[in-house]
């Protein structure tokens, strides 16, 4: 086995958590700017619950095809391409009239940011050793977190369509500098890849035979589901339901954004100090997250509601930490890191997706606190997927 170079690492670190950072920023640029597109009468919260809901739906689907194909062709194309898209077509977005154009344009956008992260997942995984690569993929979910609080800082400008051409612009530029610097990398051997041969059938199911990984399949969905569709509506919130105004409202998110980029840390941390069971670690975070979303709804002081809110989101973190810090980056001998990475997250957005239409349709007919009960349901749901697999482990067919 070649010996992994801590300087290597390094550079693969970097270049990647970097890049990712543009990816989750641009993921989140619609959320922050829900408030502020409401106001100007041209967009509806339906509207922009299918924007949302219609990228959801091709990042998934694309995290599927592209997951597939990041194990058969250089992870630098496509992980770079994908960036460079996405940061055209919000250049493109602001500019554009046509509801229907609107649609096709989140499309790509969702198909484009889902060609980064099985590629990257790759290079990390199968050019760094295993303490690398978990080190390297904590400060990845950082990334995750923090793009939120990029993205509420571009909010800052005041027009909003420079807000998505500042941040499409800094995207194809990113793409490039990645592009270039693995370009140096892969000529000078510092990287390489293990590419699948075998096209099958046979070898594509093959990933289903990994350890927990149907099992790991429903927590990417109830991760996707707390991390993604309840993250895309917590401005609204803030300004419809706790009443905060708009910047008190972008400047809350911003906090919450920092305070959720902790998580990988505390996550890795305390899965070391319980010996590494994962389950344990789920089941308690599903659990605080379910009894303080119930809080919320008991609650009649919006800075209470508030608090028990960022603890929430915090522990629902959690879960999505582990899933993509800790659980996948220990795949890198199977050779299908990004197969794996694609079909997780395919199954993490398809709910997230179709979560993020039901919240919005509740939103608008039944109010703010049937939206925070499916909230804590989540929760619920996780708690009850941990026990079945505990039987399922014990010998008890339940999953």
């Amino acid at each position: 086995m070649k010996q992994k170079s801590s300087d290597t690492a390094i550079i693969i670190g970097v270049v990647c958590i970097a890049t990712y950072l543009t990816n989750y920023y641009m993921r989140h640029i619609l959320s922050v700017l829900t408030p502020r597109l409401l106001e100007t009468g041209k967009f509806t919260v339906e509207h922009i619950g299918l924007l949302s809901s219609v990228y959801m739906f091709f990042y998934a689907a694309g995290q599927l095809v592209n997951g597939f194909i990041g194990d058969y062709i250089s992870p630098r194309k496509l992980s770079s391409a994908g960036v460079f898209i996405s940061g055209v077509v919000s250049i493109i977005f602001p500019f554009s009239g046509s509801e229907i154009l609107h649609i096709a344009l989140f499309a790509v956008l969702g198909f484009a940011l889902s060609m980064v992260r099985g590629p990257f997942m790759k290079i990390i995984s199968e050019n760094t050793s295993p303490n690398q690569a978990r080190t390297i993929c904590i400060f990845f979910s950082f990334a995750g977190f923090a793009g939120p609080l990029i993205a509420s800082l571009f909010a800052m400008v005041n027009n909003w369509q420079w807000v998505f051409v500042a941040a499409g612009s800094v995207s194809t530029i990113v793409s490039a500098v990645a592009y270039a610097v693995f370009t140096k990398m892969e000529q000078s051997g510092k990287i390489t890849y293990k590419i699948s041969k075998s096209q099958s059938f046979e070898s594509l199911l093959a990933v289903f035979k990994i350890d927990k990984f149907v099992f790991y399949m429903a927590i990417a969905a109830l991760a996707e589901m707390g991390g993604v569709s309840i993250s895309f509506w917590i401005p609204t919130f803030l300004t419809e339901n706790l009443l905060f105004s708009k910047d008190a409202a972008n400047m809350i998110f911003t906090f919450i954004s920092v305070m959720r980029s902790i998580v990988p840390f505390l996550t890795l941390i305390v899965f070391r100090l319980i010996k590494e069971k994962d389950i344990v670690l789920l089941r308690a975070s599903f659990l605080v997250s379910t009894v303080l979303f119930v809080g919320m709804l008991l609650s009649q002081n919006r800075w209470i509601t508030l608090l028990l809110l960022i603890v929430a989101l915090m522990a629902m973190s959690c879960p999505s930490a582990l899933l993509w810090s800790i659980y996948i980056p220990g795949l890198g001998k199977t050779g299908r890191v990004s197969s794996v990475n694609g079909i997780l997250d395919c199954t993490g957005y398809i709910a997230a997706a179709v979560a993020n239409i039901l919240f919005a349709g509740i939103m608008s007919r039944a109010g703010w606190n049937t939206v925070i009960l499916l909230w804590a349901s989540i929760g619920a749901v996780g708690i009850i997927a941990t026990l079945a697999v505990n039987k399922a482990e014990n010998g008890v067919t339940v999953l």
